[in-house]
């Protein structure tokens, strides 16, 4: 009898492993990482690690990997010795050193009344904020943006190259994007664009000091750097001091870029469906589970459909644009379980929107077309009101489309935290008592022809006025009207706020030529 082939023994040995089994992290530690298996509950297990693909680093018995580097990426296998059933490779990062802050940030005010947990932090310049960051860089800095139409941002990241820092540059390069400010680069920073192709490089995300594990930070959300954006849009910033995170980023930054060196490299360089799933996705940020995801690779709607469902009394969404039909049904069937549903769209008149449906689905979800700045916010949040369940927050860059799905360079964050999801939470309720009354919508809280003193108060309230004053409401943070005065007729009101209680309201005066609300403190 011949003896078999090296190549033969090979294709048999293969064969009698079959990868119908999947592991799971459950516990992210800096120098452990234990997983479930899922599938198969036998003891005859061992893990396969590697730092590549190769598996190179022995093997473990049991479903915990001990003695690993902390904010490293390690490939793993899982084995079953005795039925040959085997896990696919796959890809999982260690704890970091790192702080682990997370940072939030608003760019409209919040409504801190909203939750007892926490204050939301409103920023009215988010130019100023990001600035401020760039120039704290020391080593490295990685830009990956969508619009670049802020001359101030841009001469913040000239002048970290001119001190020494290490700069790269993705941007987009297709019609439509506001890149009006990109030819103020510097020529000494290598930049590289998606093509115009007709999809987008939708990402806005910084990675700063990456290589440092006290410096090494993220940031994050839904702010494009522009002026609007900035100021007058409703956005988001997230800030995490990571390494392990920023080291996800950096792979998937470097994927666009087509190297890891400081020159990129055009003929490797992959965006929209080039790109492949190859980031971990959880994380163990300074305690709290963060999960990462990026478009179109990694099936990004199927992780938001899934958190969706996770919630068992509350969920509040606040998105630009909402047409994608999985993500509609996971809002119904949880609001037609019983879950308190609110949400907010702007782009309510596009082809698909699910604002329609789900207004006859019977949930709580308001329009924002009509009123002034772009409600530019991409965010889900679950359970933020019941944190004995698992209260997370959904945001980045990815709006709840199927062109962000399948087509754009996105990003994703599902940061399961109750301080962030009240956070966000807060802002939220501030953005839904303007869409349900309790904050008109013509003109401007900033509105300079009226003028509102002392404030904050303790006793009465003047209002000055340029034009004549006709009527004034004023409201409480949850849109009830705790106050209202017509046919006025005069440029000077004085109110009595005697035994209102404390806290944030709203007055909304209606002159002879507009409608201004204002935001006032009684203490």
């Amino acid at each position: 009898m011949k003896s078999l082939t090296p190549l033969l023994i090979c294709l048999i040995s293969s064969s009698l492993f079959s990868q119908n089994i999947e592991l799971k992290i459950q516990t992210i530690k800096k120098n452990s990482l234990e997983f479930i298996l899922q599938g198969d509950v036998s003891d005859n297990i061992i893990l396969e690690y590697g730092v590549t693909k190769n598996l190179e680093l022995d093997s473990q018995k049991g479903l915990t990997l001990t003695g690993l580097k902390d904010a490293t990426f390690y490939y793993v296998k899982a084995k079953n010795i005795a039925n040959k059933n085997q896990t696919s490779i796959q890809l999982f990062s260690t704890a970091s050193k790192s702080s682990g802050d997370i940072t939030v940030y608003f760019n409209h005010w919040v409504n801190n009344n909203a939750s007892s947990i926490t204050d939301a932090i409103h920023i009215a310049n988010f130019e100023d904020t990001l600035i401020a960051y760039i120039d704290r860089v020391q080593n490295t800095l990685d830009v990956c943006n969508y619009n670049t139409g802020s001359l101030p941002i841009v001469n913040a990241i000239n002048a970290a190259k001119t001190r020494g820092v290490i700069v790269r540059y993705v941007s987009a390069d297709n019609t439509g994007t506001n890149n009006g400010e990109l030819s103020n680069l510097s020529a000494a920073i290598p930049m590289i664009q998606r093509p115009n192709d007709g999809e987008v490089m939708h990402n806005k995300f910084m990675i700063i000091d990456v290589a440092t594990n006290n410096l090494a930070k993220i940031i994050s959300g839904s702010t494009n750097h522009t002026n609007n954006s900035c100021t007058n849009d409703y956005n988001n910033l997230v800030i995490i001091e990571d390494q392990s995170l920023a080291q996800a980023y950096k792979l998937e930054f470097e994927e666009m870029w087509g190297s890891s060196s400081t020159t990129p490299n055009g003929t490797n360089a992959k965006f929209g469906n080039a790109k492949t799933d190859n980031t971990p996705h959880s994380f163990n940020i300074g305690g709290t589970t963060v999960e990462l995801y990026f478009s179109p690779s990694d099936n990004v709607s199927s992780h938001i459909e899934s958190s969706i469902l996770t919630a068992n009394t509350d969920m509040q969404f606040a998105t630009l644009t909402f047409i994608h039909n999985a993500i509609g049904d996971a809002v119904t069937t949880i609001h037609n379980a019983g879950v308190d549903v609110k949400g907010i769209i702007e782009n309510v008149f596009f082809w698909g929107s699910e604002y329609s449906g789900l207004l006859n689905d019977g949930v709580d979800v308001h329009s924002h077309f009509t009123t002034a700045n772009l409600f530019h916010h991409k965010y889900g949040i679950i359970d933020a009101n019941n944190i004995s369940s698992d209260p997370l927050v959904i945001t980045g860059s990815h709006n709840w489309t199927n062109s962000a799905e399948n087509d754009y360079d996105e990003n994703t964050l599902i940061i399961h935290d109750p301080i962030i999801a009240n956070m966000y939470y807060e802002e939220f309720m501030a953005r839904y008592s303007e869409a349900t009354g309790a904050v008109g919508i013509e003109e401007s809280l900033d509105d300079l022809s009226i003028q509102l003193f002392p404030n904050p108060t303790k006793k009465h309230l003047t209002i000055e006025s340029a034009f004549s004053i006709e009527n004034i409401r004023i409201h409480n943070v949850i849109g009830d009207a705790v106050y209202y005065s017509s046919n006025i007729n005069q440029h000077k009101v004085v109110i009595d706020l005697r035994g209102f209680p404390q806290g944030v309201y709203f007055v909304q005066i209606s002159t002879n030529s507009r409608r201004v609300v204002k935001k006032i403190v009684i203490q």
